[in-house]
């Protein structure tokens, strides 16, 4: 094993991995809609194998079970009526606490019928509905300040799954390694592969660090902002990373001299080996070029698919002698999957 390579000391192996995907599936918050998608209108998610239905009621986010009690019917084929919602079977509504209000084909077992429809732990900031299978989340749900702060404007992606476990698509984000290969000529150098020291600390239910500078060309709409660099092709770019344990993060990524790129990332697992995604990007700058910086999100992630997709084992990681992590270049992702090995140990 080279010098500059950890040991595999910190590897997962296959029983553990299983220990973890059943770990964080009740102790952590997920996303399961966007803010300004959700309406009145009942939409299915699949979330670690459960089927759920989430909708508004009253205006308020709420997530159940996505079977109605009568006969099992999907409720997300339902609709919203005066405030509950209503299985398109045979018309039992429920309110927004799960209690059974109405039984057409006996309205006098209206409101009496003690069963309750399982309601979920529901919140909504930073433009994401969130969801916890159990009942007392470890942390709080991920936010950004950014994302309330009138200087900023956020867009997102349309909502997509990959062929992959959480981990391994979390990690992508600040595998800094992979810049100068998979985003060369954007935002890396492949001339220029080489990683430098950084510092990465715990913080409460967070990892953070800063890295870079990072070679990006500035011929893209993200790192061509109005300062421009006086012209220069390529820019060292700092990068600011906060990583919520075990599945978001947020990137603060220097696009100027006061401009600010955000990458703000939630995941979710469908199952242990595909996740379903939700991406923000924000910036304080380059308010006219809406469809150019969505177009610029969706290269680098349409670039990043294929690789990641490939990874096997598509869990992360099963023992596999051959995977190690880069000294000091792969500090982060050291961190991540030692708090992960934490979790799945407890």
């Amino acid at each position: 094993m080279a010098a500059e390579a950890e040991s595999r000391v910190d590897y997962l192996d296959a029983e553990t991995e299983s220990s973890l995907y059943e770990s964080i599936r009740d102790k952590f918050w997920y996303p399961v809609a966007y803010s300004d998608e959700l309406d009145d209108s009942p939409q299915a998610v699949t979330l670690f194998g459960e089927r759920l239905v989430v909708v508004r009621l009253d205006g308020e986010p709420a997530v159940f079970d996505d079977q109605c009690l009568h006969k099992g019917t999907a409720l997300s084929l339902g609709v919203v009526d005066d405030g509950c919602l209503r299985c398109p079977y045979h018309g039992w509504k429920y309110s927004p606490d799960g209690s059974i209000v109405r039984i057409p084909a006996r309205e006098e077992l209206s409101g009496l019928v003690k069963a309750k429809l399982r309601r979920y732990p529901t919140v909504e900031t930073s433009g994401l509905v969130y969801t916890c299978l159990g009942d007392e989340p470890r942390y709080p749900p991920p936010s950004i300040p950014e994302f309330e702060d009138p200087a900023y404007e956020f867009l997102h992606l349309d909502i997509y799954e990959w062929d992959c476990s959480l981990a391994r698509r979390l990690e992508n984000y600040f595998d800094f390694s992979h810049f100068a290969w998979v985003h060369d000529g954007i935002l890396g150098d492949s001339s220029q592969p080489r990683i430098d020291d950084y510092e990465v600390e715990r913080v409460e239910g967070e990892i953070r660090f800063e890295a870079g500078p990072f070679p990006e060309f500035t011929d893209n709409v993200k790192n061509a902002p109005e300062s421009s660099y006086g012209g220069e092709a390529v820019y060292g770019a700092m990068k600011r990373y906060r990583v919520f344990i075990p599945n978001a993060m947020r990137l603060n990524s220097a696009a100027g001299e006061t401009e600010d790129y955000v990458l703000w990332v939630c995941l979710a697992p469908v199952g242990p080996e595909r996740t379903r995604c939700f991406t923000y990007q924000g910036r304080n700058y380059g308010f006219d070029n809406h469809y150019e910086f969505m177009a610029f999100a969706q290269l680098v992630t349409d670039q990043d698919r294929p690789i990641v997709e490939s990874q096997r084992p598509t869990e992360v990681p099963a023992v596999l002698p051959a995977e190690m992590f880069v000294k000091g270049a792969d500090l982060a992702l050291l961190e991540y999957r030692r708090w992960l090995l934490e979790i799945a140990n407890e």
